[in-house]
């Protein structure tokens, strides 16, 4: 009877230890969002035409893509990168509320390499002494409705178990979006208080070299503060 039980609790311990991790995410520390709030935040994010689960998505990746070479300048390209960038964002919170976790962790991708093309647009912008404080302020506006996505997604993420590495892909998304404040804040000092994310510690803190993200399965594709009710 005693090694009965005693198996018993070896199989549940195994047990335990093996759903645990399914279920740990990692604690992102995004300040909580009423549903208001996130619906808000959605409503003012450039609107979709189509999701990336559409036979003709590829349309509007192409269409980004072509919109993104003539833009004039380096701060317009900017300006385009952050709208696409919400678009992404949109896209991973709609996809993940249809249960498409696949589509959803891409789109978090896209997310995160768009704000990285951004910051360099902006900083290439200031290299060529053009004035980026209007764009600053407007960028760092809208980066409210991001921060209030990236929430969402977080939340309806936790009961979900990890695959197509959501939980990793999340986390980059939000180190980006950090990485984006403090971009802003650089050119307006100040900037960086406004998001709760982006604490004091978030800053000093030295990121650990993240791998890229594994998404080669899936073919690249690629919104302004305010963003203009576009749809390219």
């Amino acid at each position: 009877m005693r090694f009965v039980s005693a198996c018993l609790l070896v199989f549940l311990v195994f047990l335990i230890t093996a759903i645990l991790p399914v279920f740990a995410h990692e604690d992102h520390s995004l300040p909580e969002a009423t549903e208001g709030q996130i619906n808000e935040a959605l409503a003012k994010t450039a609107p979709l035409r189509f999701l990336p689960s559409h036979s003709l998505y590829f349309v509007i990746s192409l269409k980004e893509k072509i919109n993104r070479f003539f833009q004039p300048s380096s701060l317009e390209r900017a300006k385009f990168d952050f709208v696409v960038s919400g678009k992404r964002l949109k896209e991973s919170y709609i996809l993940l509320s249809q249960n498409d976790v696949r589509r959803a962790s891409r789109a978090l991708v896209d997310y995160s390499k768009r704000l990285t093309k951004m910051n360099e647009q902006i900083e290439k912008a200031r290299s060529q002494n053009q004035d980026v404080a209007v764009v600053t302020f407007e960028i760092a506006e809208g980066l409210r409705n991001h921060e209030v996505l990236l929430y969402a997604i977080s939340k309806k993420w936790e009961l979900i178990g990890d695959s197509y590495n959501f939980d990793e892909n999340l986390s980059l998304s939000v180190l980006r979006f950090i990485e984006t404040v403090k971009v802003l804040d650089n050119i307006k000092p100040g900037i960086k208080d406004r998001f709760k994310t982006a604490t004091s510690a978030a800053f000093e803190r030295k990121p650990t070299p993240t791998p890229s993200p594994a998404s080669s399965e899936f073919p690249e594709t690629s919104s302004t503060a305010r963003p203009k009710r576009i749809i390219y």
